[in-house]
């Protein structure tokens, strides 16, 4: 899988100190799973339209579209609503109904609403470019944590955290495997920032949520062909976390 080619044009990249996580890692763990991690994704990882772009309205689409909706329903309706409207300024000056309408049958039609808003928000607030500032992202209505996280990585090549559902999956296997992940959300967030490798935001974003997709399911996970198994808190798998 190749890595971002875009990623060089992200000179801003604050320089901070590693950030640390609640979690315990054994020694040489973290470095282990970045590694073993980066390079199933360099072979495995999935080739999707939105991989290919570092546009931040393109990246906000597809995230909006990916929320609660399968891979491969989200392609074609990507490539659609795009081609109708190329820019948040074309998407804002568009009547919401019609973009409701364009949507269809995507689902969750309150999605397609809060799109609009952040288009018309991010026309009149800024210019329509989106601003990278993790604040600022958060204080658009229907931009939340990940989303933010997403757009700062994916966009704009910051080591910015995401926590989606495979990503909480992905790291409660491997790393915690005890008691509840919904009630360890801000463990996991921890985590998910300790994790990425300096500079590598990201191919890790990118290779964690396909490997919590393709390999570490919900269900019958693939642990046998699992390069995390030598030191995963829950292989063998059960079926029970």
């Amino acid at each position: 899988m190749p890595t971002n080619t875009r990623a060089t044009k992200s000179a801003s990249r604050r320089k901070k100190q590693p950030s640390k996580s609640s979690v315990p890692l054994a020694p040489g763990q973290k470095r282990r799973f970045q590694n073993r991690l980066l390079k199933w994704y360099k072979e495995h990882g999935r080739d999707l339209p939105w991989r290919r772009t570092s546009d931040p309205y393109h990246i906000l689409v597809s995230e909006v579209m990916l929320q609660q909706t399968q891979v491969d329903r989200v392609i074609p309706k990507y490539h659609e609503f795009l081609e109708r409207y190329p820019s948040f300024t074309e998407l804002a000056d568009a009547p919401v109904a019609e973009v409701k309408q364009t949507w269809y049958p995507l689902g969750y039609n309150i999605r397609p609403e809060r799109l609009h808003s952040i288009a018309r928000e991010t026309v009149a607030r800024y210019g329509g470019q989106l601003p990278n500032d993790a604040d600022e992202l958060l204080s658009f209505k229907g931009i939340g944590r990940y989303t933010a996280g997403a757009i700062r990585s994916f966009a704009f090549n910051e080591d910015a955290p995401i926590l989606d559902t495979n990503v909480i999956r992905v790291l409660y296997r491997v790393f915690i495997a005890e008691g509840d992940p919904k009630g360890q959300k801000s463990a996991l967030w921890e985590l998910s920032e300790a994790l990425i490798p300096r500079g590598k935001g990201y191919d890790f974003n990118q290779a964690i949520m396909d490997f919590g997709a393709t390999v570490c399911t919900a269900r019958n996970p693939y642990c046998l062909l699992c390069p995390m198994k030598t030191f995963c808190k829950t292989y063998p798998f059960d079926g029970k976390k």
